[in-house]
């Protein structure tokens, strides 16, 4: 045989075999050009919650896969229609009119602008969707009703199950989205726009629960506690466990559940779950080092990657004309929700500032008779991460909403916070622990005491050094790790291949496997046992002994 012919038979086994393994490995895995249809569920919270998941949905479009928005027909018409160049968007009927729906968050705005849920003590026994909120007002009763809507929209839910859905994208916040994905028989996975909560995600997603560096929601800990504060976490994170039936009234859901007959034996709590991932809106630059799960991924804030956009003239004007720069001020969706008392606190304190204010009121009118000084100016809309960056921003004075704040890291402001409900405290628990702003407390502000610290945080320099610091460790950690392309791959990754790989062990352990109480209480039974038998041993040892003496005497 010649060598030409032994070469060319020796080729084409080659070939055959690496053909044979590309069979198998097509058979095991699904093809990269396989496009998927994904639903986007999130509407009923909508805001930045909306806006903050809605990124990753943009990046699977540009993929090639298709992604469906289903809104509420109570939400904005700008919501409805948000994106609708690149989704698909499915309405359901909901008995809320918009009207109705603008007046529960009003509602929920004015009780919270006034920091009467601000910390542990406010919230005991109380949330958003409780307290004076009563009747149509109430979230928790809109959520439900909306709820009870989808699942009962006939048409809309035949629509969906014709789409034969791959995955659904939802926000965590609401404890509709699991039933909607049972209903649908579709996997789902869950984005959460604030910090791994022990109480909360310790159950849910697995998130490892550690009271002694943790710490818990809205308690003011940092990762470094003292033993009374570390005590007060444990007691803490006890009593939340509870608070969350509570405030969500899940046992509510499961009413629904059984209406519609969807998996009636897996109760609401229990389906949260069922998530095959879990994705945190954060940043390391900012959060309490912590281990996570692989079903658990931490998204970096989008800070840096909105569109630039031209900031307008009289904006520009009053910024570039600054002799002694400016303090940029938003309160978010609050800012309309402001009681007159507050609001005139805090104009009466920037009239005390050598600066110059720009004061953003997005959501609504300031309060009517509210006096504002020369040297401020409010303006409905900003292009705040523009404006953020201009030479002229001394210090950015915020509620402490993680979308903004990042994006006030970013470009390395320093801060100084009015934290009022929520994560909100935590954001600036961090912030003021890495030495980049300073918090108060709404509820006792005075123009002094608010004047004094803005002036502290924007003229020593040890505020903005931290702050620029803070930034650089942003900016490389999004280069390694670009937030929306980064949601979009473990979307995809677990529509393909499921999460059974990434689902932690520690999930399907109760209460008292899962803290190893049982295991405690045997070593413990154990360790008293020992002695026990030693000191029956003694007992019988010594009476042996006392009682031979007598035995001979006798005899």
């Amino acid at each position: 045989m010649s060598l030409k012919l032994v070469t060319i038979l020796k080729l084409a086994v080659f070939c055959s075999l690496m053909a044979s393994l590309h069979g198998m490995d097509s058979q095991d895995s699904p093809p990269a050009s396989k496009k998927y249809k994904f639903l986007y569920f999130v509407s009923m919270v909508g805001g930045s919650h909306f806006s903050s998941l809605t990124m990753s949905g943009k990046e699977l479009v540009k993929q090639g896969h298709k992604v469906v928005s289903l809104v509420s027909s109570s939400n904005t018409r700008k919501l409805r229609t948000a994106y609708a160049d690149l989704f698909s968007v499915v309405v359901f009927n909901s008995s809320y009119t918009p009207e109705k729906r603008d007046s529960v968050m009003e509602n929920v705005g004015r009780v919270v602008a006034t920091g009467a849920l601000r910390g542990f003590w406010s919230q005991l026994g109380h949330g958003i969707t409780d307290g004076s909120l009563t009747g149509d007002l109430n979230i928790g009763n809109m959520w439900l009703q909306e709820c009870d809507d989808l699942l009962g929209d006939n048409a809309t839910m035949q629509r969906l199950r014709e789409e034969r859905f791959d995955m659904m994208v939802a926000d965590d916040h609401v404890p509709c989205p699991p039933l909607l994905a049972q209903a649908l028989n579709i996997p789902f996975v869950f984005h959460s726009i604030v910090n791994p909560v022990p109480s909360k995600h310790g159950i849910w997603a697995g998130v490892l629960v550690d009271p002694s560096y943790i710490p818990e929601r809205v308690l003011g800990f940092t990762d470094t506690m003292t033993f009374i504060q570390r005590v007060q976490n444990v007691l803490a994170h006890i009593y939340y466990r509870y608070w969350w039936h509570f405030v969500f009234e899940f046992r509510r859901f499961d009413q629904l559940k059984m209406k519609y007959n969807i998996r009636p034996e897996i109760n609401t709590y229990d389906s949260y779950k069922q998530a095959l991932l879990y994705m945190f809106q954060g940043s390391p630059a900012l959060d309490f080092p912590r281990p996570l799960h692989p079903n658990t991924k931490y998204i970096l804030y989008t800070a840096g990657s909105t569109p630039r956009t031209t900031i307008e003239d009289d904006v520009a004007k009053f910024l570039d004309t600054a002799p002694s720069g400016v303090v940029l001020f938003s309160l978010g969706t609050f800012t309309g929700a402001l009681e007159l008392e507050i609001a005139q606190v805090i104009a009466d304190g920037f009239a005390q500032l050598p600066h110059r204010v720009l004061w953003l009121s997005s959501s609504a009118a300031l309060p009517a008779g509210v006096k504002l000084a020369d040297n401020t100016m409010v303006v409905r809309w900003l292009p705040l991460p523009q404006v953020m960056e201009h030479p002229s921003i001394k210090v950015y004075v915020s509620h402490g909403g993680g979308l903004t704040m990042c994006e006030a890291i970013w470009a390395g402001l320093p801060m100084v916070g009015l934290p009022i409900f929520e994560d909100q405290l935590d954001n600036f628990d961090r912030l003021e622990s890495r030495g980049a702003g300073m918090a108060l407390d709404i509820t006792t502000l005075t123009p002094e005491i608010f004047s004094r610290t803005i002036h502290e945080v924007s003229n020593n320099p040890r505020y903005r050094d931290n702050a620029r610091r803070l930034s650089m460790i942003m900016r490389d950690m999004q280069v390694m790790s670009p937030p929306i392309k980064t949601a979009a791959h473990w979307i995809l990754h677990v529509t393909k291949f499921g999460g059974d790989h990434l689902r932690p062990a520690v999930m399907e352990l109760n209460y008292v496997q899962r803290n190893l109480l049982d295991v405690y209480l045997f070593i413990f039974a154990v360790l008293a046992l020992v002695p026990a038998v030693l000191l029956a041993l003694c007992y019988c040892c010594c009476k042996r002994m006392c009682g031979k003496p007598g035995k001979l005497k006798e005899a």
